[in-house]
């Protein structure tokens, strides 16, 4: 008889030890801290110097509100657990070194303390002299010097550092970390990727199965909410439109884009073709008061309500945007609802 007990007494322990364990996971994932990403729209006024179209504010010096954004995501990073930074593109306003000197010594705040990483805007690249009313083209081609500010290897030191496109450009690169239980990846995209862009990025989206995927590119979304299906200037190159049927609906994680470009804000949510939803998000402030006068964007994560707060905020100003396009919350599961352990 107690042969036969001692089986059963056995599996029931066994049993008990994996509930238990379970249990205790489940009670892990679901205390799980809130933690936040800071977008950083367009900063295209807070550098220019080439072109000087910021002097309609007064004198054109508006670096102050750039240097007044990446001092205030400093400061904050314990307050709001800040796991990352990105920047939406439009960095600079034509392209020019003292612009991106700007740029650098801005960005440079957050080195050490907050990683992030950046996208290329149209304003960022192929600038050309016109006797158009702003002196200027931009975007006639894809030579930039972001490259000599943000060089490849010095981002290629950190440890959220994954690869780029090019293998000595910083251009299109993408990047990951962990935050709240979970592995995220940001694949950086440059404005009006090319196909072979595009290429890329599937095929390091298709690599990480088991991350949560943020597309991060400049002209994306109209303010009206619906993507771009027409982009100028002389780059060849996808738009919004296209990136979404060839990159950003063929992958179930992919669950959020982050674009600039358009001034204004929108929120679009599609499904993807595995039945996903995809949040898709603009915020661009440029045509604000001195280009923006620092208005950026930070998004918390919330697991324990399978929520992201986004909240729209000026740190030289010390107050919030709380309009339903600049304060709302998007729906997204975090918290893992089957059973962590099976038994």
């Amino acid at each position: 008889m107690i042969k036969i007990l001692i089986p059963v007494i056995v599996a029931v322990l066994m049993v008990c030890a994996t509930m238990q364990k379970q249990r205790a996971a489940e009670r892990s994932v679901r205390t799980t801290e809130p933690f936040t990403i800071a977008v950083l729209p367009d900063t295209q006024f807070y550098c220019d110097t080439r072109l000087k179209l910021s002097k309609k504010w007064g004198n054109g010096d508006l670096r102050r509100y750039f240097f007044d954004q990446t001092r205030w995501v400093r400061d904050n990073q314990k307050r709001l657990n800040i796991a990352f930074l990105v920047h939406e593109g439009d960095i600079v306003q034509a392209d020019a070194h003292e612009e991106w000197a700007i740029a650098k010594e801005a960005m440079s705040v957050l080195d050490g303390k907050v990683p992030y990483c950046m996208c290329l805007g149209n304003h960022d690249m192929g600038f050309k002299k016109s006797n158009n009313k702003y002196g200027g083209d931009i975007a006639v081609n894809r030579k930039t010097h972001f490259n000599k500010y943000f060089p490849r290897e010095k981002f290629a030191k950190r440890r959220e550092f994954g690869g780029t496109f090019d293998p000595e450009r910083h251009d299109n690169s993408w990047y990951h970390f962990e935050a709240g239980g979970m592995e995220f990846l940001i694949v950086s995209i440059e404005c009006k990727p090319r196909d072979e862009v595009l290429e890329w990025a599937n095929e390091v989206v298709a690599k990480h199965p088991d991350h949560r995927v943020i597309i991060l590119t400049h002209a994306y979304m109209r303010a009206n909410g619906s993507r771009i299906d027409n982009l100028g200037y002389k780059i060849k190159g996808n738009n919004g439109e296209e990136m979404w049927q060839k990159l950003v609906s063929k992958h179930k994680n992919i669950f959020m884009v982050l674009c600039g470009h358009s001034s204004g804000e929108a929120v679009l949510t599609s499904k993807g073709d595995h039945g996903n939803q995809v949040h898709q998000v603009l915020s661009d402030y440029q045509h604000m008061n001195n280009g923006g006068e620092s208005w950026l964007r930070y998004m918390v994560f919330e697991p324990n309500e399978n929520k992201i707060k986004v909240y729209t905020y000026n740190p030289a100003l010390d107050k919030f945007r709380n309009g339903s396009s600049s304060r709302f919350d998007l729906e997204y599961p975090m918290m893992r609802l089957e059973p962590v352990l099976k038994p």
